[in-house]
């Protein structure tokens, strides 16, 4: 992961202290998309594959943009936050320890439906 881009849930919460405006983008494997029950509040959410190919018009190249994941050791994140620097978006970070640490923090979330259950098949 690209360190210099990495800030902590410390740092998300300061900055909403202070009035910052963040935009946060979600990066989640396509099949957990029907799994989440919660999103950081107002969290544009990507799976996998959009995260590659983003719609560029949705993110603001003005504010500061966090990106998450719920990917051990926050790969998702990492590749997505380089992608948008490449392309010109200025403050753009990396949540360490993705959706957990901000959860964790207590910061604000949404719900964002019950979730698709799941049924576990023995033996494949």
């Amino acid at each position: 992961m690209t360190n210099n881009l990495t800030v902590g849930a410390d740092w998300v919460q300061e900055q909403m202290k202070r009035g910052e405006p963040i935009f946060f983008i979600e990066v989640r494997h396509a099949g957990d998309l029907d799994l989440a029950v919660m999103k950081v509040r107002g969290a544009l959410r990507l799976d996998s594959d959009q995260a590659q190919k983003p719609d560029l018009n949705e993110i603001p190249k003005e504010r500061n943009v966090v990106v998450y994941s719920t990917a051990p050791g926050d790969e998702p994140a990492a590749g997505l936050a380089q992608l948008l620097l490449n392309h010109g978006v200025k403050e753009v970070h990396v949540l360490s320890g993705g959706f957990k640490a901000y959860l964790s923090a207590g910061l604000p979330v949404e719900e964002i439906g019950s979730g698709r259950s799941m049924t576990r098949v023995r033996g494949l």
